[in-house]
């Protein structure tokens, strides 16, 4: 697509104010101690998102995927992360099913006059964790996302939580989501992310990468520092890739988590 040199700077100027949204490697490290990002939008800006952040003994991991990408979904992660900040941090709300009713109530108000038949409002596809390091205890839900944990121990599993996506009240008559509580221990790593590095294309049949292949990688290496599996990722998504293009957005994001005796 040949854009205009306006539009190009236009472009790179949402860029920037997207990127002074999304939190810091800072905000990870004082609530996280080791943990990656893998953030790649597809063409500058990004419907993909993520988010955390700590209210009283409660620390908050958000990941989420808004439908499309490129400039009008970048604007939906803005709202996305607006309503999420308001839900946690504003309204206090612990639980993440709760969280996910909040934010969808919000999102649907924010479109509330738009009935024309033909308008198809974007989706969002949303994973929070709530970790509660006193009991150890991590809290997920998801609405149309998972959640990998890979313990310590090297046992992993894949949480599915009962979760229609965010604004989809065009096609669901009333949204529906669960929380699904997870004992863990120190050391244990829990992963969460958007769709668009399984979905991407490539290898020797042109094919997608695949869930399977990205569980058993981020498996594999979850014994090293998680700046270290983040290069991984990288690595092996160009290898896949090679000269095809993005086919979307890539967000993944790791924590390795503690208890509340372990200092930061």
């Amino acid at each position: 697509m040949n854009i205009t040199t306006e539009q190009l700077e236009g472009m790179l100027s949402a860029q920037y104010v997207q990127n002074g949204l999304l939190p810091k490697r800072r905000h990870f490290e004082r609530i996280f101690k080791d943990s990656f990002v893998l953030y790649q939008p597809q063409n500058l800006v990004s419907g993909d998102f993520y988010w955390v952040g700590q209210k009283n003994d409660n620390q908050y991991l958000v990941v989420g995927d808004c439908t499309g990408h490129g400039i009008s979904a970048s604007l939906t992660s803005v709202l996305a992360l607006n309503l999420l900040e308001y839900g946690i941090m504003n309204k206090g709300i612990k639980r993440p099913s709760k969280i996910l009713y909040e934010v969808d109530k919000r999102y649907v108000e924010s479109f509330k006059g738009a009935n024309d038949e033909k308008f198809d409002n974007p989706w969002i596809d949303l994973a929070i964790v709530c970790v509660n390091k006193e009991t150890k205890t991590l809290y997920f839900s998801g609405a149309n996302r998972k959640m990998l944990v890979v313990k310590a121990n090297g046992e992993s599993k894949v949480y599915r939580s009962k979760g229609t996506p965010i604004g989809s009240w065009q096609i669901y008559s009333a949204p529906s989501f669960d929380t699904v509580t997870v004992p863990y221990e120190t050391g244990d790593c829990v992963f969460l992310g958007s769709d668009g590095y399984q979905d991407q294309f490539g290898g020797p049949k042109n094919k997608k990468f695949g869930s399977r292949k990205l569980h058993e990688l981020l498996i594999q290496n979850a014994g090293l520092q998680l700046k270290e599996q983040r290069k991984a990722l990288k690595q092996a998504l160009e290898s896949w890739k090679q000269d095809a293009v993005q086919t979307d957005d890539i967000c993944i994001v790791g924590v390795r988590l503690s208890g509340c005796d372990e200092k930061k």
